[in-house]
């Protein structure tokens, strides 16, 4: 059995350019793929990514993709064994090591993928979709109802952040946060991690000041693109003590177990997947997590 978790978000179309419309982009795609396979393959030069069209939807059923992490020719992984010996992974010229995701996008603007630790994230479908087949969406962290009060309750009383990050593909710029991330984040650098706080032993009344803040809740907002571990602390004005909040556990989300795929043992069955991300949506939908979530936008009164 594989483990994964199925991670809800909200798509939405991008202001300025024509409405998303999942069924539509589906059915071209399908369709460019369907005249030549290649279409299917995007290279941004940082990271290769491939998408697939599982199933185009209907007003109740939603849209499915097949996202797909690719490693290039000189990004390959090489082989080893016991005796030292070291030679490449034998591939053809079209072919790549790959990891998939299983994305789900409903026609209400509820979108779905399974996630596990080496899954593409969902950040590349928008970048796929976006130089591919000039479709722009975009794709909000949900978070459970109860996160933004907790968020709420540490502004202008936050001590420190502890960030972990990995930069996916260019797009994503960390230039809005330039309090926080140093320069060298990005080609030099494209993992990092730190803390940014006052000190264990510093005064207990002092904390990060408005601009730093600011740029944290900016971060938060925007954690699906790169950031793979969160945790912000500061003392709470509800309860008068230090709290500490981990975002990536605050997600809008559910733990499940796949069978593996009878074909690729280190792949959950795909048909299990698309069926685990219906009923877990249908079961969020009657117990009214997916009405009262909070989106990302929110944490800095965007919402």
């Amino acid at each position: 059995m594989l483990k994964r978790k199925l991670v809800f978000h909200r798509w939405g179309s991008v202001g300025g350019r024509p409405d998303f419309d999942p069924r539509e982009v589906a059915t071209r795609l399908r369709s460019k793929i369907a005249d030549n396979g290649d279409f299917a393959i995007f290279d941004s030069g940082d990271a290769v990514t491939a998408v697939e069209v599982a199933q185009v939807g209907s007003d109740a059923e939603p849209t499915n993709f097949k996202i797909f992490a690719l490693r290039n020719a000189d990004n390959r992984p090489f082989k080893w064994d016991s005796a030292g010996s070291v030679s490449p992974i034998s591939l053809r010229a079209h072919e790549y090591p790959a990891d998939v995701s299983h994305v789900s996008l409903w026609p209400d603007g509820t979108c779905a993928q399974d996630y596990g630790k080496e899954v593409p994230r969902i950040s590349r479908l928008s970048l796929f979709l976006r130089r591919k087949m000039n479709a722009h969406v975009k794709f909000d962290a949900l978070y459970r109802e109860d996160m933004l009060t907790k968020l709420k309750a540490l502004q202008g009383h936050i001590r420190s952040v502890e960030v972990a990050m990995t930069k996916r593909h260019p797009d994503q710029s960390g230039g809005v946060f330039g309090t926080l991330i140093p320069e060298t984040f990005g080609h030099r650098a494209p993992s990092i991690r730190f803390t940014l706080g006052m000190g264990r032993y510093g005064p207990r009344d002092r904390y990060l000041d408005g601009e730093t803040e600011e740029q944290i809740f900016a971060l938060a907002e925007q954690a699906d693109d790169f950031v793979s571990n969160m945790v912000i602390r500061g003392r709470s004005s509800v309860t008068g003590r230090v709290e500490t909040v981990n975002l990536l556990q605050e997600r809008l989300q559910s733990e499940t177990e796949f069978s593996r795929s009878s074909t690729v043992p280190s792949m959950p069955n795909p048909d299990e997947v698309f069926r685990s991300l219906e009923q877990t949506y249908q079961t969020f939908q009657s117990e009214g997590k997916i009405a009262s979530a909070v989106q990302g936008q929110q944490m800095r009164g965007n919402g």
